[in-house]
């Protein structure tokens, strides 16, 4: 090796940046030819993220509150979220003004700089702040967490149960422990009332959310959690299922309608009718096509589904903390939403939406993600019914109950 190497290596003032070895210049970033050029193309996938970013529709928003825990949710978020962009725009600031106030100079590229301890002003300063900052947070923070689940007396209390995929609500009215109402995928509620809730899961864990009227609330197999919800204005708040829980996850989701006292009294009144049972056929003629649906319902259907009144088996065969139950479907027609409310019930017309309805009973994997081998889900009935047994089952079907009150 040359004096010229032995200097490059050992002698701290040598170039940093140029290194002979073997008769050959060196640099630390490589030869010239593996340095990278700034590609603008490289930004398309991101520039594409944001585009279809802003293509959501806005369905589930928790920054446009509708009841008073969703407010103080709300307020905690923006306060929390202007101190991150203050604090942000403080450490970018800081951290540009290092880069170009003590950059190395051209042709001082092999100075050592300056070595300091450090400034103790500072470093108490951004100590201090900091947990300051974090104590604000805590005494606006503290009081909302131990409020917005706390039951209220004199309210309706539901239990709301997750099952693989789908909700159910039970309703007790008059707080006697009976539930008088059950139902599924629609959760109806009084406008300007506080709802308690009791929250729990029949497998897995799921988690309960309609972000413009609450927070989110784990549904636990074994565990009664407590929560409460309430909505300010007569309308419909979208919700999800906010704990990974499987195939259909991103299909179990919640629609809360929210009626003004009067449509939530007649709502009540509906609910608590009998399901009608098609009268049986005279001597000599044929039954109805829904008396046909009814006895069919029987024949496949009643082993999961519950009808009050008709079909019952499946509450009491029910096993605990174990999924391969179905939603009530006493009134059916009263609600909505079907199949984990990710179909509508009906048009925009008001008319039943019949074609996904008669689809999703034939063939309900074939709709949505399931897996009825192992209890989770519908089974298909694509080999077992045909068009006229779906006919008959659809016209069962809208017997059960009237159109749904809508706020």
């Amino acid at each position: 090796m040359t004096e010229a190497n032995t200097r490059g290596w050992d002698d701290p003032t040598a170039p940093r940046h140029q290194v002979e070895m073997n008769g050959k210049v060196s640099s630390p970033r490589g030869p010239a030819k593996a340095r990278r050029r700034f590609r603008p193309m490289a930004l398309l996938p991101l520039g594409l993220v944001l585009v279809l970013a802003s293509c959501i529709n806005n369905d589930q928003d928790s920054l446009d509150p509708h009841s008073k825990p969703a407010r103080d949710i709300d307020r905690i978020t923006n306060v929390t979220g202007v101190l991150a962009i203050i604090i942000g725009l403080l450490v970018f600031g800081a951290v540009l003004l290092v880069i170009i106030k003590f950059r190395a100079k051209r042709g001082s590229e092999h100075e050592l700089p300056d070595q300091r301890h450090g400034n103790l002003r500072l470093e108490i300063g951004w100590t201090i702040v900091p947990t300051l900052l974090m104590i604000g947070l805590a005494v606006i923070s503290l009081p909302v967490i131990f409020t917005i689940g706390k039951k209220e007396a004199n309210s309706i209390e539901v239990k709301v149960e997750g099952q693989q995929w789908w909700w159910q609500y039970s309703y007790d009215l008059d707080g006697d422990g009976t539930y008088e109402i059950v139902t599924a995928n629609d959760f109806v509620i009084p406008v300007g009332q506080n709802v308690n809730l009791t929250i729990t899961s029949n497998d897995v864990i799921h988690s309960f959310w309609v972000p413009e009227l609450n927070g989110k609330r784990d549904a636990v197999p074994g565990r009664l959690h407590d929560w409460k919800i309430s909505a300010d204005d007569p309308g419909v708040y979208l919700g999800q299922c906010a704990e990974f829980c499987g195939l259909s996850h991103a299909d179990m989701r919640i629609r809360t309608i929210a009626l003004n006292p009067d449509d939530w009294n007649a709502w009540v009144d509906s609910q608590m009718q009998a399901a009608p049972v098609p009268a049986e056929a005279a001597e000599g003629q044929d039954p109805s096509l829904a008396r046909q649906g009814y006895e069919l319902f029987g024949q496949f259907c009643s082993s999961c589904h519950v009808i009050d009144g008709s079909y019952e088996a499946a509450r009491e065969n029910r096993p605990p903390l174990q999924a391969g139950v179905a939603p009530n479907l006493t009134h059916l027609m009263s609600r909505t939403s079907f199949a984990g409310a990710i179909f509508d019930l009906y048009d925009q017309n008001g008319n039943l939406n019949e074609a996904d309805l008669r689809a999703w009973i034939q063939d309900a994997p074939g709709v949505k993600p399931l897996r009825p081998d192992n209890q989770q889900g519908m089974i298909s009935f694509a080999d077992t019914l045909g068009a006229e047994d779906l006919d008959a089952i659809v016209a069962y079907l809208q017997t059960l109950g009237s159109k749904p009150i809508l706020p």
